[in-house]
């Protein structure tokens, strides 16, 4: 059996006090033996005077034994030590939370919650120096005021609000400081109220904050890495209806669409007691899902053999139990069983095929994902979980160019535009960018705003008439403003490469009829890019705006 080893400065201590006692006793037992009377009781009481520089024998100086004098210094030393070190046991932990408060440029997770170590193992994976607090009330010893970002993942459970109460509080001490982190991103477990407060937010100049769900951001990266993979005709299943669930069948449709351009379409079988509901529900909000996959749900797991079967309902206790208990589900090939851990994310160690692991892999087939993993395992240095609302939303913008272009017949990566998001350049994520921090203000102008999908027309109302061209004007002020400030100007001819465009300085009502139609067909599709958020267009004026059938987006 292995014992623990004392820790080195502890040994060198109590070497300290042996040996001046040691030492100390011999010199004095020399020293004093002509005294009369003298006892070892004097010895003892003396050798004990050594470590407060109080033994009279050896104080009156003159000729000592050398195991005196060595003793009479290595005694007061030893008793620095030890009031050094008790000094600084006692005051560690106010050390600790001084030094803390001067921390600079790093990221502080709020909460003691499996969302909040997803988060600050991504983060950490990504090279980002990470503090942590227990509450709101912790925030100023967790160096806010140096802090880059604020992640409040709190325990929303009983109290969905309270993430946002932090983040809300946080900008309020940061307006007021007139320093603090720009970043703030409040947790929310209800992926529904989150999807809410994102469209509400959508509207407000207070950049940097945005609202999340861990189970949704999970799901995107995990489809990313997967659908790759996959062949051209794939067939997956998933087992569960709660948020992860339902987040991944929407995520691997978007990824499927992409990947295979339209060509294809994605079998996807959903495994749940209410599979019928929620896949309705699916296809109804994400338009992905009606585009790209056979969705099939089912009530009780099929004996069949999955390119995928992804097992993650909303309890990771049972996620694995049936992982574990369930043959049917190991009819696949190597890698095709996957179970995302979080809470559980130690067990991903144990299986393996090796004799250094506790538990078999069935054969390889068994694949744990870890949700902290999913979220640092990003081809980019920021892990996903940096990215706010604005980019998930510009990334849904590029989506659907993407898709109306390879309906069309456009040819993947034939362009500069024709890439994944993470493939593009600067100028073009900053162009999206823009045009979604422009968006609000520009359904302003006819009384219109965002809200979740209800379940109503896909993306909600199409403006037409009057007011189709007014926010086509709008759209040519934003774009052109937008160009303007990556360094573009007017010219004759386009040219991307000189940053060249004619559509450029010139008012819209001094367009040809060709490119009005560019920025009336965005306004068309309006519905369709916010439905990929989903989003949908609202006025609240019912009367304001008429249903039109949507074109596709051009790009300009």
């Amino acid at each position: 059996m292995t014992r623990p080893r004392m820790p080195w400065t502890r040994i060198g201590f109590a070497a300290l006090v042996t040996g001046s006692l040691v030492l100390g006793a011999w010199g004095l037992a020399l020293d004093t033996a002509a005294i009369p009377g003298r006892t070892w009781l004097d010895v003892v009481y003396h050798d004990i005077q050594l470590f407060v520089l109080g033994a009279d024998p050896a104080s009156t100086g003159g000729a000592l034994s050398w195991q005196l004098q060595l003793a009479r210094f290595l005694a007061p030393v030893t008793a620095v030590w030890a009031a050094v070190s008790a000094v600084r046991s006692l005051f560690a932990e106010r050390l600790r939370r001084l030094r803390d408060r001067r921390t600079r440029g790093h990221a502080i997770v709020v909460g003691r919650t499996d969302a909040a170590d997803a988060v600050a193992g991504a983060l950490r994976a990504g090279g980002h120096d990470i503090l942590r607090a227990d509450d709101a009330a912790g925030l100023d010893d967790a160096g806010l005021a140096g802090a880059e970002v604020v992640y409040a993942c709190d325990d929303d459970s009983a109290n969905a609000s309270v993430n946002v109460l932090t983040v809300a509080a946080v900008a309020d001490t940061v307006r007021e400081r007139g320093h603090g982190p720009q970043r703030l991103y409040a947790h929310v477990g209800d992926p529904e109220l989150a999807l809410a407060l994102q469209a509400r937010h959508l509207a407000c100049p207070q950049a940097g904050v945005d609202f999340f769900t861990i189970d949704l951001l999970a799901a995107q990266c995990l489809a990313a890495a997967e659908v790759r993979d996959l062949g051209t005709a794939a067939s997956v299943a998933v087992l569960g209806s709660g948020n992860l669930a339902r987040a991944l069948v929407a995520a691997l449709a978007r990824e499927w669409e992409l990947v295979t351009g339209g060509r294809s379409r994605l079998s996807v079988t959903l495994v749940a007691d209410d599979a019928d509901r929620v896949a309705a529900g699916l296809s109804t909000r994400w338009g992905a899902v009606a585009n790209a996959c056979d969705l099939r749900p089912l009530t009780v797991i099929p004996d069949f053999a999955f390119d995928r079967i992804y097992v993650c309902p909303d309890d990771e206790d049972t996620a694995l139990h049936l992982a574990l208990s369930e043959p049917v589900l190991w009819r696949g090939g190597p890698g095709s069983l996957v179970v995302v851990l979080d809470r559980l994310a130690g067990l991903g160690k144990v299986f393996g095929a090796s004799p250094a692991h506790v538990l078999d892999d069935l054969g390889g087939r068994l694949r744990t994902v870890m949700v902290r993993d999913l979220l640092a395992r990003h081809r980019h240095a920021e892990p996903r979980v940096h990215e706010d609302m604005y980019d998930r939303l510009a990334r849904a913008v590029h989506h659907v160019y993407l898709r109306n272009q390879l309906e069309r017949g456009v040819a993947w990566e034939s362009g500069p535009a024709m890439r994944r998001w993470e493939d593009l350049s600067e100028d073009l994520r900053e162009s999206n960018r823009g045009w979604v921090i422009g968006l609000p203000g520009r359904l302003e102008r006819v009384g219109g705003t965002t809200a979740p999908r209800n379940g109503g027309p896909r993306g909600g109302e199409i403006p037409t008439g009057a007011m189709l061209d007014e926010l086509a004007v709008a759209e040519h002020d934003l774009w052109e403003e937008v160009r303007v400030a990556l360094g573009w100007r007017h010219g004759p001819v386009r040219d991307d490469a000189r940053k060249l465009h004619p559509g450029i300085g010139v008012p819209w009502h001094d367009l040809t009829e060709a490119e009005k139609d560019k920025d009336r067909d965005v306004i068309r599709n309006l519905p369709e890019i916010l439905a990929e958020f989903g989003l949908e267009l609202v006025f609240y004026d019912l009367r304001a705006a008429a249903h039109e059938p949507g074109q596709q987006l051009t790009g300009r």
